[in-house]
């Protein structure tokens, strides 16, 4: 895992772990991010799947319920979140689900090639995107697919956009960065990330923006609570060692914005995602 040591790390830290904390708010955020995903992959019963980046499982979990007679491999780089899906996929008898540590940039997967690889997220923090393509090519059968979903930029995204603001007006602006860095919106740009794809000798190649709705739960609190904690705003908290009483301003900044997506009980927030998909 050398090649992407920083990214292990990050996830078995304290902030990475906010994903298990928060598991639950953000996976029904992202539920209908999923379900976008998986009827693109249009999954076949008895398919052969490997999913990249699985965090805690909620997409692994899906991806094996639509396809009962087939197997998914959930892989990720950090260990804590694993076991945690591997509790939820036991949870809820996904016998056909298992979970691999390991670093997908470099890992063989050639030894039974997968039909399809779908990715929540997963694919836009490798160090070298091209030999982490060219590598998960390797790892699907010859007419296999990869079909993964990723953020669109911050400013398209108010769940990044409104904390981050929060963050920087509480704390100072956010560290400037490459925006390609590996990091949750790498790949807000389309056309580059296609042409990575095919800088890697990939072929069928389809690249473009989705609007889909966010819908997360507790209320405009819940979803608050959750955007606050993950993100850029936990970034700039990190990277100004933020107290506890700039965290609760800054979740407070956060829920006042968020009320203008409040519809009763349920909260919906805009959101772009990049959906892209490929053939070896």
């Amino acid at each position: 895992m050398d090649a992407n040591r920083a990214q292990a790390d990050y996830w078995a830290s304290p902030a990475g772990l906010k994903w298990i904390e928060h598991e639950h708010a953000l996976d029904t955020a992202m539920a209908g991010m999923l379900d976008m995903m998986l009827d693109t992959a249009d999954i076949a019963s008895t398919d052969r799947i490997i999913d990249i980046g699985c965090g805690t499982g909620a997409s692994t979990i899906e991806a094996a319920r639509r396809a009962p007679i087939g197997k998914v491999l959930g892989v990720d780089i950090s260990d804590p979140l694993l076991a945690r899906a591997a509790k939820r996929a036991e949870a809820v008898g996904a016998r056909n689900a298992a979970f691999l540590l390991a670093d997908a940039q470099s890992h063989n997967f050639s030894a039974q090639p997968f039909d399809l690889l779908v990715s929540r997220l997963g694919m836009s923090f490798f160090s070298d995107t091209i030999a982490a393509l060219q590598n998960l090519s390797n790892a699907l059968h010859d007419n296999g697919r990869m079909v993964f979903v990723c953020w669109a930029s911050v400013a398209k995204n108010p769940w990044f956009d409104i904390p981050k603001q929060a963050a920087e007006e509480r704390l100072g602006t956010q560290p400037k960065g490459d925006p390609n860095a590996p990091g949750p919106t790498a790949f807000q740009d389309c056309d580059r990330v296609a042409d990575l794809m095919s800088q890697a000798g990939l072929s069928n190649i389809e690249a473009h923006p989705v609007d889909i709705v966010l819908t997360p739960s507790g209320g405009v609190a819940g979803a608050a609570r959750a955007a606050s904690k993950v993100g850029p705003a936990a970034r700039i908290m990190k990277a100004y060692a933020g107290k506890e009483a700039d965290e609760a301003a800054i979740e407070r900044a956060v829920l006042a914005s968020f009320e203008k997506f409040s519809e009763g009980n349920v909260v919906r927030i805009p959101a772009v995602v990049n959906i892209f998909s490929c053939s070896p």
